[in-house]
């Protein structure tokens, strides 16, 4: 089974469709916190230039919180290159078309799907913003593709770069968001599908493995 590169796997983890693939072997660990962490959890706070064509601004530091109450389990799963995240308890994780990437829904939440991976870049001598341009650029003028952030940032310390959008697959509108950070030469990421709708709800999602990722 083929290892994508850095740039083939935002690609791949940033296509509007749903992936479907077999269950297979994924490491999965659950972890019962006493009390468990809200979907809501604040998570990083960072200091972002925002891409505008060729060109930079820089913006005041941000934070991404949410407003919702209400708690919940989650399990902590393992992907690509020592990869951990937290996934909403009872979540189903497979393998994806790649043993780079991981992919986990559930029934309850028909229209929701979170990836995540992690790859050796292809392109070293590239900044991540640079990489995840290249995808954002090969998304241009398809499936209704409209950028809605694409922004340096540091996440966990780490260079890392967030990019939300909206696309267009088979004729259902679709918003997804996601976190790309570089630790130790590998490109990860966390990424987050939902119905346009449920923007709030990727954003919580979305927080929610950031909150509990390593590296």
């Amino acid at each position: 089974m083929e290892k994508l590169s850095s740039r083939s796997l935002a690609l791949a983890l940033a296509s509007a469709y749903l992936v479907v693939s077999t269950l297979t072997g994924i490491a999965l660990m659950t972890e019962q916190k006493p009390e468990p962490h809200a979907l809501d959890a604040t998570t990083y706070d960072y200091t972002t230039t925002t891409a505008t064509g060729t060109t930079t601004t820089t913006t005041r530091p941000a934070r991404r919180t949410t407003t919702t109450t209400a708690d919940t389990s989650y399990d902590l799963v393992n992907g690509a290159y020592e990869l951990v995240t937290a996934i909403p308890k009872g979540w189903s994780v497979r393998q994806g078309d790649v043993s780079t990437v991981s992919v986990a829904r559930s029934d309850t939440m028909p229209g929701y799907e979170v990836r995540l991976g992690g790859a050796p870049p292809d392109e070293p001598a590239k900044t991540l913003l640079e990489r995840i341009s290249t995808a954002h650029e090969a998304k241009l003028g398809k499936n209704s593709y409209a950028m809605e952030t694409l922004r340096d940032t540091r996440f966990h310390g780490y260079p890392a770069v967030e990019w939300s959008y909206t696309t267009t697959s088979n004729g259902t509108s679709q918003f997804c968001t996601g976190a790309w950070w570089e630790a130790g030469g590998i490109e990860y990421v966390l990424f987050v599908v939902s119905p346009l709708s449920g923007r709030a709800t990727a954003e919580k999602l979305l927080n929610l493995m950031t909150t509990h990722a390593k590296p």
